[in-house]
C-alpha cells in the first residue's frame, strides 16, 4: 500500500512553541520551559504572532507542495520522497495526514487571514476538498495516503 509509514508523533514532534505575550510573567515562562524539557522536548521561546514560529515557517513548505500537486509537476509521493531524501523525517504530505488535514488546513486558512491574505499562503483548494471529502489523514484512515 502506498504510504505505508508508522510514525510514533511523541518521537517526531521534539519542539515545544513556548509562547509569552506582555501579559505573561517570566515564572510562568521558566516554568513551562522547565516543564518541556522534562518531557524530553527542546523549547523555543517566541512571541505571540500568527502562527509562532513553526507554522508562519512551515506554510510555504506545505503551500508550495500543494502547489505542485494541484498543477500535476508532480506527484505526492514523489514530493514526499524526494523530501524524506533530503533529511526531512517526513514529507510535507505524510506531514499533513499525521496532523490532520483539518488542522493544517484551519492553520493556513488563519496565518493567511491574519497576515493581509498574502498570495504566497493561499491556501489550498486541493486541501480543502480533503477536508470536505473528511479525507482527514491518519486519523480518518485515509488523507493523500491511505492508512490500514
Amino acid at each position: 500500500m502506498i504510504g505505508m509509514h508508522f510514525f510514533n508523533p511523541a518521537t517526531i514532534m521534539k519542539l515545544v512553541e513556548v509562547v509569552s505575550t506582555p501579559l505573561t510573567n517570566s515564572h510562568t515562562t521558566d516554568t513551562v520551559v522547565e516543564l518541556t524539557r522534562a518531557m524530553g522536548k527542546v523549547p523555543v521561546q517566541c512571541s505571540d504572532a500568527p502562527g509562532f514560529i513553526v507554522n508562519r515557517v512551515a506554510r510555504p513548505f506545505y503551500i508550495e507542495s500543494l502547489r505542485l500537486a494541484e498543477e500535476g509537476k508532480i506527484d505526492i509521493d514523489q514530493i514526499d520522497r524526494l523530501m524524506e531524501a533530503t533529511g526531512f523525517k517526513l514529507g510535507p504530505f505524510r506531514l499533513m495526514d499525521l496532523i490532520g488535514n483539518d488542522i493544517n488546513y484551519a492553520v493556513s486558512c488563519s496565518v493567511y487571514e491574519q497576515l493581509g491574505a498574502p498570495e504566497r499562503l493561499k491556501p489550498s483548494f486541493l486541501q480543502e476538498q480533503k477536508v470536505k471529502d473528511g479525507k482527514l489523514g491518519k486519523k480518518t484512515g485515509e488523507g493523500y495516503y491511505r492508512y490500514p
